[in-house]
């Protein structure tokens, strides 16, 4: 992008602007020019990223090692079984391992491509901000549907009350007395905008104080004038937004626990890696033979490929046991299942990870406008005179934060008794002098208009008219019809009173007002409001509460200006009623017709207006604000025990947003704001060193006048801290920012498609309490992923135990990778997933979050681990053992098959039973009827080994059930945590024994899986082995409690001013 003609233009004249862009305003840009500057500055459109291709996507999937490890082991056993000499026997069955690996990867793949190719639309959003025509003057003629893409530095563009600005331009003169930018999305200020020509002193000034200047993707809300365009495309402001937003994206982190995953899974390489070595060094001597010659020389080597391609098989069986491969689908399934649970709250999840990320949130920093207020323009505070000489001043509560008339009330006002004159006529004013109204739409009551007016429309509504009758039978109107009568007092109001000329509001006299011809006058009125000490000043008398007036006496004008400063103290708009009963002459008889009449002349120039608002009644006083959400404070009080900081980061003024804080609690009554407290300005000012202090050490902050850079900054200081980062917001200026965070959450109904597109989570009520509720939701995730992550991973611990011990001890191979991979791929899942479901712990916001860097596996995790997967190896082993070895064990009687014992030595060397010349062993019958019979005795420890291998899967599927029952807390005893707390893991469980017998007693699927069904006896001693991990993981859970007792929240106290 070519640099910009004219540097800084809010802060030159418009004649400077005008030259440096080599424009008359009247002639704008002639063909010539355009060519010219097409040439330098190109079109006024957003920039397109390019796409990323579908294979890039796609191989993207495999670069996790998880699933590299599982490819490799995919590759070595469709090898083995290609080369294997009983592969054509086995058929199907020797190619199910890998095939069914390969399935796991081209699923997850597809999931993961999936989710990438629907992720990436803020960009897109952003770009239909842009209007498609402009209003604009070329060649000395005008223009009325310019493309907006052909616009150029230099254009003079014409725009008018509801046009969407179609680039940044210089004002360069008004058309009307004011006009007003609603510029919310972009700056974050509540309320629209006044717009002038005159130049800015600062060239360095934030956003906000840019008044000379209208940005592209605004609106015009009320006035017309003529600009010129000094930026178009990327140098725009929603420009430079794209190119944050694009910035932000490549600086997208992983997820903690990912993080954690990778670490664990390459963690897990290793550790295959050397237990496939220590496997083969243990039993090399089976597979190659050194023999010394007596006279010297080198020695003889002989080596067996079938004894090494068996020993290679357990190597893979190792690696297969080793992976938990049902855990990606696992941790897929529990977060969308959060996902569901956080819709109901009103979170809506855009990206599943979100979920995890929000249980070890540190920090919040939220949008003020419309995230902790509720963008709604409110009348909060209402004064008027009382006594009989006016001295002392009445004041009001006005209860309500919404357009809803029947939010809230007009406290201490009596009821049903009609309101006094002096609130007759504030109403009076309120309702007419008003170029807004209100309507129901989508069971809700909505602005149209500026919103400064509807909220005194609301405050007209809640008081009513003089008669009581009358105010109810308008209060039954609107509650009945609301879509037909949204504002019946108003519209009563108005009908009394015809408008004959509006005089708008201006810079200069800070006031606007309304001709009136009252019902029954002989002449008109005039009603006026405006800034407060401004209607004050020109106020000569005041009504009193009977309706007479008298002259506004100092004491009066005292009490008067005492109530503005309160209101001020207290960070509200404040607002003046007057009216002036008997307009002179020539408007005392003006009908609004007659445009060649002397009061038409008049109103024909603004700087008569003050003159007309002059020696006036002053009624009463208003104070307005854009209200906190009543629900915030409480969700902040949370969010402190939970040891999560708030911090407030807004567009909007200093003294607004300190005040907002401290009525929603992030600030205490006598902080020392000066420690907490900064423009976004003032702090990106400071070193570096002091601003990470000064985040390190705040229980909470505020940051006012930001600009969207300010919040990148204050995000990327606070993650560069540690701290995992949730940003709200609702405009079009969040979204860098929500896209930079951890977990940027939008506003769902205020906010933009831009910053809806750009976040992770959206809030479908724009409810701050409602992330709180969203962070509680995703800490009990995280715990119920980290239970069966636990459950997972100590199942496999235990699966590489029994195979390990297996080979060690040079015993006939137990478990066979097919049957591993229907534990870890079946029988695991739905247990697994069902602890998805376990309910939160009681205490879960009472304890601090969790650091981005803490261990997803501690060291007495580990150690657990190790303690339960090692007797997870024995137990499998165990079972084995017992079968081959005994005809009754422990009392239970297992001789009723006909198997044959041997003795620990037969079975230890079972590879030289050839050599032993005198072995026997006979066929042994089945529960059901079958019997098992084997060519060769010494077939008994490979096809006659099928019971003895079924008992070990079996035990290993029990001990996996109690597993999950253990599984339901981290550190919670069974007895204070029953089985019953999660219904859907007992229904889990069932699921996964019904399926472990069906390819126990099914033919076909017992032959796929090389496993015979089990009699009552043998049953019994599957539990023998498994039962006892439950007391062993009791007592393990007892030590963990004294361990984590201390783990609670501490907070940062409050810095105090000291007077």
């Amino acid at each position: 992008m070519a640099a910009p003609e004219c540097e800084a233009p809010w802060s030159r004249t418009t004649s400077e602007v005008l030259s440096d862009l080599g424009v008359d305003v009247k002639e704008g840009l002639t063909d010539d020019k355009v060519v010219v500057k097409r040439e330098k500055y190109g079109y006024n459109e957003l920039e397109k990223e390019a796409k990323q291709s579908i294979w890039s996507m796609i191989l993207e999937q495999f670069e996790d090692t998880l699933v590299r490890i599982l490819m490799l082991a995919a590759f070595v056993s469709f090898v083995l079984a290609w080369f294997e000499e009983d592969s054509h026997e086995e058929g199907f069955r020797a190619f199910i391992e890998p095939l069914v690996i390969l399935l796991i990867l081209i699923l997850n793949a597809a999931v993961g491509v999936w989710q990438e190719s629907n992720a990436e639309s803020a960009l897109e959003a952003l770009k239909e901000l842009q209007t498609e025509t402009a209003h604009v003057t070329r060649n000395g003629k005008m223009v009325s549907d310019l493309p907006s893409r052909e616009l150029l530095p230099g254009d003079i563009v014409h725009l008018h009350v509801g046009d969407k600005v179609p680039a940044d331009c210089r004002v360069v003169a008004l058309k009307t007395a004011t006009v007003r930018a609603e510029q919310a999305s972009l700056t974050g200020e509540s309320v629209a905008v006044n717009k002038g020509t005159e130049p800015i002193k600062d060239p360095n000034c934030e956003l906000q104080a840019k008044e000379c200047m209208v940005f592209a993707g605004t609106a015009i809300a009320n006035g017309s004038c003529t600009a010129v365009v000094t930026s178009i495309g990327m140098a725009t402001e929603i420009g430079k937004i794209q190119a944050q937003i694009s910035e932000a994206a490549k600086e997208d982190d992983d997820t903690p626990l990912k993080k954690k995953l990778n670490e664990f899974g390459e963690l897990l390489a290793k550790v295959i890696a050397i237990i496939c070595a220590v496997v083969w060094l243990i039993n090399y001597h089976h597979f190659a033979t050194i023999t010394w010659k007596p006279e010297g020389g080198l020695p003889t080597v002989t080596f067996s490929v079938a004894k090494a391609t068996y020993y290679f098989k357990i190597a893979v069986a190792l690696a297969v046991a080793a992976i938990p491969e049902g855990l990606p689908a696992v941790i897929t399934t529990c977060l969308a299942l959060g996902t569901r649970t956080m819709a109901k709250k009103n979170a809506i999840v855009r990206k599943l990870p979100s979920v995890e990320t929000l249980g070890c949130t540190t920090v919040i920093c939220s949008d003020k406008t419309g995230t902790l207020t509720t963008n709604q323009m409110s009348v909060v505070a209402l004064a008027a005179f009382a006594g009989p000489d006016g001295s002392a001043v009445r004041r009001w509560a006005v209860a309500g934060h919404t357009y809803c008339p029947d939010d809230g009330e007009v406290v201490g006002l009596p009821q049903g008794v009609g309101l006094d004159k002096a609130l007759q006529a504030l109403a009076d004013v309120c309702a007419v002098c008003n170029e807004a109204h209100l309507e129901y739409k989508g069971s809700a009551f909505r602005s149209v208009g500026a919103p400064t007016e509807a909220a005194l429309l609301v405050l007209a509504e809640k008081l009513g008219l003089g008669d009581p009758a009358e105010t109810a039978a308008a209060t039954k109107k609107r509650t009945a019809t609301p879509e037909e009568h949204p504002q019946p007092v108003t519209q009563a109001y108005r009908d009394r009173s015809a408008v004959r000329a509006l005089l708008e509001f201006d810079r200069d006299r800070k006031s606007m007002s309304v001709v009136v011809r009252p019902a029954g006058a002989g002449r008109n009125a005039l009603l006026v409001k405006g800034a407060a000490e401004c209607v004050i000043e020109r106020s000569t008398r005041m009504m009193l509460p009977d309706g007479r007036m008298v002259p506004l006496t100092p004491a009066a004008r005292s009490a008067v200006l005492a109530t503005v400063r309160d209101m001020a103290r207290d960070a509200l708009r404040c607002l003046a009623f007057a009216v002036k009963p008997d307009l002179a002459a020539p408007l005392g008889d003006y009908d609004g017709t007659d445009s060649s009449s002397a009061a038409a002349k008049l109103l024909r120039e603004p700087a008569n207006y003050a003159g007309v608002e002059s020696e006036l009644v002053l009624v009463g006083l208003a104070g307005l604000q854009d209200p906190p959400r009543p629900e915030v404070r409480p969700a902040i009080e949370n969010c402190k025990a939970a040891g999560i900081r708030v911090m407030v980061i807004t567009g909007d003024n200093k003294d607004t947003a300190e005040a907002i804080c401290q009525k929603i609690g992030v600030f205490e009554q006598g902080d020392d704001l000066s420690l907490y407290s900064f423009t976004g300005r003032d702090f990106i000012g400071l070193p570096k060193e002091k601003q990470l202090a000064l985040l390190a050490a705040a229980p909470a902050m505020c940051f006012s006048r930001a600009e969207p850079r300010h919040k990148q900054d204050i995000v990327r200081l606070l993650k560069e801290q540690g701290e995992v980062t949730a940003m709200t917001g609702d405009g079009v200026n969040d979204a860098p920012a929500l896209k930079l965070a951890d977990i940027g959450v939008a506003m769902g109904i205020a906010g933009t498609e831009v910053a809806k597109e750009a976040s992770d989570m959206v809030l479908a009520d724009d409810n701050f309490s409602t992330i709180v509720a969203a962070v509680a939701e995703g800490r009990a995730i995280y715990n119920n992923m980290k239970a069966f992550i636990r459950y997972m991973i100590s199942s496999n611990i235990g699966e590489v135990a029994s195979i390990f011990l297996t080979a060690a001890l040079g015993l006939p191979e137990g478990l066979i990778p097919v049957q591993l991979l229907w534990v870890n791929l079946v029988t695991d899942g739905p247990p697994a997933t069902a602890l998805g479901f376990n309910p939160p712990d009681k205490d879960i916001m009472s304890h601090p979050p969790r650091r981005a860097n803490d261990q997803l596996i501690t060291p007495w995790v580990f150690f657990r681990y190790m303690v339960i997967g090692s007797y997870v190896g024995i137990a499998t082993v165990g079972a084995f053992v017992s079968w081959y070895m005994f005809d009754s064990f422990a009392g239970i009687d297992l001789s009723a098959d006909g198997h044959t014992t041997v003795t620990w030595q037969q079975l230890t060397n079972w590879q030289q039973c050839r050599e032993w010349g005198n072995f026997t062993a006979g066929p042994y019958t089945l529960a059901g009827g079958g019997v098992v019979h084997f060519p060769h005795a010494c077939d008994y420890f490979t096809i006659g080994k099928a019971k003895a291998s079924t008992l070990s899967l079996s035990v290993i599927v029990a001990i996996e059930m109690f597993n999950a029952l253990n599984a339901l807390s981290e550190d919670g005893s069974l007895l204070s945590m029953p089985p019953w707390c999660n219904p859907w893991l007992l229904v889990a469980i069932s699921v996964s024994i019904a399926l472990h017998c069906v390819i126990l007693y099914v033919p076909f699927l017992a032959d796929v899986f090389a496993i015979v069904p089990l009699s009552w006896p043998e049953w019994q001693l599957v539990l023998l082995w498994s039962a006892p991990v439950i007391f062993m993981d009791e007592g393990l859970k007892a030590v963990g409690r004294l361990l984590h007792r201390n783990n609670k929240v501490t907070r940062i106290p409050h810095a105090k001013k000291h007077d």
